[in-house]
């Protein structure tokens, strides 16, 4: 088999590239291997000494909670044109993401010592999409927006600002309240956000 008869499949579906995407995201800092074995006992001047400022926090009946979070969100889409082909008015299009979350949750007493540690990790798909498109396309197929908001504490200032029925339920906000955490990816109208209204 010549050359040019192999090359001809990898020309075909070059020719018919539309579009290519691959987003990478990280949000938060990479945290301690095995941190939450040993950090029973650690008083919090250790704690934040080692891991920096939590992102989450909130008050508790036995003292408070804090959380520290690591992201990595990727996000890729492929779109093919059957233009060279005639068919001008279709466009088959795949996407995908895919995120590998690191979440720690230290529990402190009254005394700013640690009581309790846990951790989740996880690498998960999201999403993933595939569509065949006549006349027009739609993008993207999968979304990862409600993963991307900043971390909570870029807003913890700004938060006093807000609108009147949002800044009145500051207190309840499972970011900065006294209700517990909340972990990213949450529906903004789930839990005490749904007292928010617009």
């Amino acid at each position: 088999m010549t050359d040019g008869i192999r090359r001809f499949p990898l020309a075909v579906i070059l020719a018919g590239l539309a579009a290519c995407s691959q987003s990478f995201y990280q949000l938060g800092e990479p945290l301690p291997a095995a941190y939450e074995r040993d950090a029973r006992g650690r008083t919090l001047a250790v704690v934040l000494a080692e891991l920096g400022p939590p992102q989450r926090l909130s008050a508790t009946p036995a003292g408070f909670v804090m959380g520290w979070e690591h992201w990595r969100i990727a996000e890729s889409g492929v779109g093919i044109s059957l233009g060279f082909l005639g068919a001008d008015a279709l466009t088959v299009d795949w996407g995908d993401a895919r995120v590998d979350g690191d979440f720690l949750l230290l529990s402190f007493d009254h005394g700013h010592r640690v009581a309790s540690a846990s951790r989740v990790q996880w690498d998960n798909d999201v999403g993933a999409a595939a569509a065949v498109q006549p006349l027009f396309g739609v993008a993207p197929l999968v979304d990862v927006d409600d993963l991307l908001r900043p971390l909570p504490q870029h807003g913890w200032g700004a938060s006093n600002l807000l609108p009147m029925p949002a800044a009145q339920n500051l207190p309840h906000r499972p970011d900065q309240g006294g209700t517990g955490l909340e972990q990213r990816g949450t529906p903004g109208g789930a839990g005490q956000r749904a007292l928010e209204l617009q």
